[in-house]
């Protein structure tokens, strides 16, 4: 149920940037202006500012094709563990934007991102998910 739990989070966080459609660049360019450049990790303050806003754009769309694409992925349990590694990645980026680490108590990123490491160790997607049939199929796939 983890996976489903992680899934619907996920879809819960992108429908927003759905709604807001093209505007989201312009909001996530505020966002990291106005806390990525406050609050982020200096090493990362410099991807922020070499490589993130000036795609922003195009950093938008991916985020939000990657956000759904493991929403969907997780809830219906579809390649569990690439799912669980692409979220794994965006959560840390979000952390790093904020200034945070995985063990910081006072964020749920972190959970979210030790949530994926289990779905991604083990294969969630097995057990009434896609995963079980593709696993069948497909027994020496490392997806599922």
């Amino acid at each position: 149920m983890l996976r489903v739990f992680l899934g619907v989070i996920f879809a819960i966080a992108v429908r927003p940037k759905l709604m807001a459609g093209p505007a989201f660049a312009g909001i996530l360019r505020g966002f990291l202006t106005n806390v990525g450049l406050q609050n982020a990790h200096p090493f990362y303050q410099s991807i922020i500012t070499n490589s993130l806003l000036p795609h922003i754009d195009v950093i938008a769309t991916l985020v939000v094709i990657a956000e759904s694409c493991v929403a969907v992925a997780l809830i219906t349990g579809t390649a569990t563990r690439l799912a669980g590694l692409v979220a794994m990645f965006l959560v840390t980026n979000y952390m790093f934007t904020k200034g945070l680490w995985w063990w910081n108590p006072s964020s749920n990123d972190g959970a979210d991102f030790m949530i994926a490491l289990a779905l991604v160790i083990g294969a969630a997607g097995r057990t009434w998910g896609v995963d079980a049939l593709l696993a069948k199929k497909w027994p020496r796939v490392p997806l599922w």
